[in-house]
């Protein structure tokens, strides 16, 4: 995949902004399917959808070598399911259809996902890629200024315990959307959690699927791409 370089919040200097070695981009919210053998995923799901346009998958790779980079899966409640099944069924995909899916989904309050790391990262290569998305979720006007910077500022922080170990191939991250409450899960491929925080506020939910839906994110294209011909 080739670098983009995403505008810092005020008071940094593009050349503080690393060169992008990994988009292994997250922010904050993932979910379901492909879970260890013997493990259930640690987030509640009763409210989802279980109908085929509830869900949506990718796998995604750095693209000049065709290196997996990890899974990512997506679940939706069961009125934003039926958006999708009316939107979808039937249809081919089109320019303005993908516009609508995707605005559909950023704005979603009924969310569950998982990445699963399908390589090692370390924790500034997640950093970097959490941030990128982030970035994308800004400039489609989801989150302000501030907002970004204050994901910008605190993400070494959160995920300080990945400083020594980084990320494993088979960790996976656990993400729940309920209204403007967001809470994650981390967990190590030994089935450790070494992260389970919750936070709130409806920048931290569009933060999240902006990262995943807003027109520059690495995983738009891929997720919607999964909605058709089901």
């Amino acid at each position: 995949m080739f670098r983009r370089h995403h505008r810092p919040p005020s008071g940094y200097s593009v050349a503080m902004v690393r060169e992008r070695t990994l988009t292994a981009a997250v922010i904050l919210l993932a979910i379901p399917g492909g879970n260890l053998v013997g493990q259930t995923a640690p987030v509640d799901t009763t409210s989802l959808s279980e109908a085929p346009y509830g869900r949506m998958r990718m796998l995604w790779e750095k693209t000049i070598f065709q290196v997996d980079v990890l899974t990512l899966d997506v679940r939706f409640g069961r009125p934003t399911a039926q958006r999708f099944a009316e939107l979808v069924r039937g249809r081919e995909s089109s320019s303005a259809l993908v516009d609508t899916i995707a605005n559909v989904a950023a704005h979603a309050t009924d969310v569950w996902a998982r990445i699963r790391f399908e390589r090692n990262v370390s924790l500034n290569q997640f950093v970097d890629g959490v941030r990128d998305n982030a970035a994308a979720a800004r400039d489609a006007g989801l989150i302000t200024d501030p907002e970004f910077a204050e994901i910008y500022d605190g993400l070494p922080q959160w995920y300080a315990f990945l400083s020594e170990t980084g990320i494993k191939d088979g960790d996976e991250m656990f993400y729940r959307i309920r209204g403007d409450t967001l809470r994650t899960i981390y967990r190590t491929v030994q089935g450790e959690t070494r992260l389970d925080r919750t936070d709130f506020g409806r920048f931290r939910r569009l933060s999240v699927m902006g990262g995943y839906f807003a027109p520059k994110s690495d995983f738009r294209k891929g997720l919607i791409a999964s909605l058709f011909g089901r």
